[in-house]
Formats: C-alpha cells, structure tokens, sequence
C-alpha cells in the first residue's frame, strides 16, 4: 500500500509509463523510447531547478503556494510616558493586501507517431533544447513584465477570482484597486498617492535617476546594496555617467590606481553586471526595452523580504516543470511519447510595494514597458 498524497505529479509520464514497453520502441537510429523519456524528465527538472537558483531572479523573488499577501501600511501609534498606576491604551497595526495570480503555461513537443518513428537524436535533442529555453523565456517575460507593469492584474483568467486585484509597487492611488500608505519610517511618514513609478525627460539615463531611486528605497528603511536593471540599448549611457564604477574585465589585469568593482561580471542568458553607481550593482538583463530600469533592494535568494512573490500550485515551494502526453491530443498508448508536452503554473505578484522603483527616462509620465 501506498502512503502519502496523491497529487499531480504523479500523473507525470516517467512514473506512469513501463520501462520494459518503452524499449520496445526506438528511433530511427536505434535510441529507445526510454532513454528519451529518461531526457525529457532530467530537461524538466533541470530547467525547474535553474530558475529556482538563477542568481538574478532568485535575487528579487521568493515563493508560495498562498493565494494572498498582507501587509502593514500607514503610520504606527506610538508609545506614551508610564505611569505607575495607568495602563496603556491598546493599539495594533493597520494592514492592507492583495491577491497573487495564478496561470498555467504549456509547451508542446508535436511528436507524431510517424516522426517518432524516424526521428534522429540530434533532432529530438534540439527539440527539447528549444522548449528548456521556451520555459525560460517565459519565466523571464513574466517577471520582467510584472516589475515594468504599474497597474493591477484582476480577473478569473489570472487565477484572482472576480474581485480579486495584484497591484504593482507603491502607487498613486489613481493608478490602482489597492491603495497603498507605505509604513512611516524614520520619521517621514507618507500617503496613498506615494509613487515608485517615476518618469522622467530626457531620453537617457543620468546620475541623477540613481541617487533618487537609491533615496526612494533608503526612506522606507532598505538599506545598500542595491541591485539595478536595464537592457542592453542603455548599458552604454549608464557605463559613462559620473561615479559609475565599471567591473574588473576577467582577461585584463589593471593597474593599481584604477578603480573597478570586484564582483562577477557575467551570468548566464545573456545577463551581465556593467558596474556600480550610487550603491546599484547594474545588470543588463535581455528583455528590457529601451529608457527601462529597474531599482530594487535584495535580502538574500528566495528571501520573503524580496519584492516579488510568486505563487504556485498548493503543496509547492519551488517551480516545478511536468512532462507528459498532451491529455487533449488523443493519442493511444502505442507510441506513448507522442504530443509529450512541458507543463507549469506559477504566478508573478509583489510581496513588498516599497522594495522596488522602477523608472523610465523618456517621458515625464509613466508608461508600462513590453518586455520582450
């Protein structure tokens, strides 16, 4: 007998199909059924697990199977002078919350019979090379589109039910269903029209978009250092600004009295840190359009303080890529490898609204940037 629950994942073709069926099948060159099933689960689970440990999303993310978030808001009550004899008036805090989204992605391998049949390794390998870089494009677009994206997502089709709202950062409350009065910190306290996304004339970066989204996040109490994204068409503006400090280049040894940051200058897919300014570690990240930044202050990988949150099916705490035949293609069992497909379902949301400012420099007014 069995113990434990039965959930989706056991529906997964590598722990439903027969080992000894699946050799009976091979390609064209002879590679058994098997072996390619064996390919297809170590792509999911890789792919899977490289998000979760990517060092730049992992950076401004962490993850829950909870469909919402709560959080303190407005100014706190103070403390009174004792008496020996009075008691304290009893005081809590305010809070406010949202929801999180929730949506399923899929990629299908189109096998066919027929092509199984007189498919080459090289080409099933490429195949699933193609759909491993589809979920992580994906996953990529998804982040980069929530932190660009200043208004609510709502609706049924997001996985927020019919009154349900996951609103951007702080905002003026205009631009959202959530309104939001970040906590009062040191001494400052703030309204519901507090705006983290700023747009600013001009066409380019400059220093001083730095130092002010740097001053943004330091007045709700997210102390340096802080990490800054933007795409590839501005990494040359940034890297001439006054006070940018470039990383140290892996092939040349400098000397003595010139200045670099010591840090990693690259990661995978594309993504680079150019240098620092104003205690920003900035990184290219592909996807970013044009005049597009994004501030934000990291507490560790996967860390609850980070300013994303991403749900995920319940009885999960990491992403999790499935691999089976497409339920909806009708194939038989005789070629169990066919319509094999990838399967997910997370959800992008914001976890801290005041972590995070995002800027672009092209326009006095904000407008949501198309990632790509």
């Amino acid at each position: 007998m069995a113990l434990g629950n039965r959930d989706t994942a056991s529906l997964g073709m590598l722990t439903g199909w027969d080992a000894t069926e699946l050799k009976k099948y091979e390609l064209e060159d002879g590679t058994s059924f098997a072996t390619v099933a064996q390919m297809l689960g170590v792509a999911a689970n890789g792919v899977a697990s490289e998000l979760y440990t990517d060092p730049i999303w992992s950076s401004m993310v962490s993850y829950t199977d909870m469909l919402e978030v709560e959080y303190r808001v407005g100014s706190s009550n103070g403390m009174g002078r004792y008496t020996e004899y009075g008691t304290p008036d009893p005081k809590r805090a305010q809070t406010e919350g949202h929801m999180l989204p929730l949506l399923a992605w899929d990629r299908g391998l189109g096998w066919t019979w027929r092509y199984l049949e007189k498919a080459r390794m090289p080409q099933i390998q490429a195949d699933i090379a193609d759909a491993v870089k589809d979920v992580k494009d994906r996953y990529r677009i998804q982040l980069l589109t929530r932190l660009l994206q200043r208004g609510d997502d709502s609706g049924t089709y997001n996985g927020l039910g019919s009154s349900g709202y996951s609103p951007g950062f702080a905002t003026a409350a205009a631009s959202t269903s959530v309104d939001f009065t970040p906590p009062a910190y040191g001494g400052t306290a703030f309204t519901s029209d507090h705006e983290h996304y700023v747009g600013i004339s001009g066409g380019a970066f400059t220093k001083a978009v730095f130092t002010d989204a740097k001053d943004e996040l330091l007045e709700h109490g997210h102390e340096p250092p802080y990490n800054f994204l933007i795409g590839k068409s501005d990494a040359s503006t940034v890297s001439v600004l006054d006070g940018f400090v470039k990383t140290a280049e892996q092939l040349v040894r400098l000397g003595d009295d010139t200045a670099v940051a010591t840090f990693s200058t690259t990661y995978n897919d594309g993504r680079y840190a150019i240098g620092t300014i104003s205690d920003f570690v900035v990184w290219v990240v592909p996807g970013i359009p044009q005049y597009y930044g994004v501030g934000y202050k990291s507490y560790g990988a996967n860390s609850q303080r980070n300013p994303l949150r991403i749900r995920l099916p319940k009885g999960y705490n990491r992403p999790v890529v499935r691999v089976f035949s497409d339920p909806r293609s009708g194939a038989g069992a005789a070629y169990p490898l066919q319509y094999a497909m990838l399967f997910t379902e997370y959800g992008i949301g914001v976890a801290d609204r005041t972590a995070a400012t995002p800027r672009y420099v092209n326009s006095t007014t904000w407008a949501d940037g198309t990632a790509s």
